[in-house]
């Protein structure tokens, strides 16, 4: 079992006791302009870690171990970035090249082709022409529908489950913060936006909160990979919080044999 709270904490956590706190703290954070972080790994994914918004600054091997200095910097004070985001024209037919495109895919576990899926994105996306409200409109949708489930992240935890797919979570409208980026991965790869799913770790000393986690990262033209977060009530993706381990397709594409092996850090430093 994971030394580490279950995947399910950061989903309830930032749902539930971030923003029951006070805003102005999460947002002072949330306005650094760098957060540093130290940490030691197993089996480290350098080409998932070592891209934007993070940067490595210094890697050795200790042993069979790596330790790993990592800066991230906060990409919503790029005020040219953000500008790109919500200005970017959504176009149902735009063509990508082969390493975007590749995140547009469908999987068992992430069927865009899903009919429920189709259902909810026609319904929900009618006649929206900014890539960027497209996303808003789908992370609120998501936060909204679904629920957090304990059973669900005890077995993502112990390795028994990776993720359940999205038709049997929109129906049965619970999972962790995995489901939650099936489901919205789904509605953008539908739309013909690329989406990724990020997997890594989350710590907020200020409110005694580490876990693995998982969330979506969007492409869009003109801005670039863009992470966002179905978990919370806002798509400002907490930076400052979340360190990227690995990222793929689905979960099965991250690699990923247990969290506790892969992605939790062995020791772990935030300054």
């Amino acid at each position: 079992m994971s030394k580490y709270p279950f995947m399910l904490i950061m989903c309830m956590f930032i749902a539930q006791s971030v923003f029951a706190q006070s805003y102005s703290k999460y947002f002072r954070l949330a306005n650094q302009d760098t957060v540093n972080f130290t940490f030691t790994v197993k089996k480290p994914d350098i080409k998932a870690i070592d891209c934007y918004p993070q940067r490595i600054t210094q890697i050795s091997k200790n042993g069979d171990n790596y330790e790993i200095s990592l800066t991230t910097i906060n990409p919503y004070l790029d005020g040219s970035k953000l500008a790109k985001m919500k200005e970017a024209k959504y176009d149902k037919s735009r063509e990508y090249d082969r390493e975007i495109a590749r995140f547009l895919q469908s999987t068992p576990l992430i069927d865009a082709q899903n009919e429920h899926v189709r259902q909810i994105a026609d319904t929900l996306f009618k006649d929206e022409t900014q890539t960027f409200i497209i996303i808003e409109k789908a992370l609120k949708f998501v936060y909204t529908y679904l629920s957090p489930s304990d059973s669900i992240a005890k077995q993502i935890d112990a390795g028994i489950c990776r993720t359940v797919d999205v038709n049997t979570v929109i129906q049965t409208r619970k999972g962790t913060c995995s489901e939650y980026t099936n489901v919205f991965t789904a509605l953008m790869r539908y739309m013909n936006i690329p989406t990724r799913f990020a997997v890594g770790y989350w710590n907020v000393p200020e409110w005694n909160s580490e876990s693995t986690h998982a969330w979506p990262e969007c492409y869009i033209e003109g801005a670039g990979w863009c992470s966002v977060d179905p978990t919370m009530p806002s798509y400002i993706c907490p930076h400052f919080a979340e360190i990227r381990m690995r990222y793929g397709i689905d979960y099965e594409d991250c690699d990923i044999k247990t969290l506790n092996y892969d992605i939790e850090p062995i020791e772990f430093t935030k300054r």
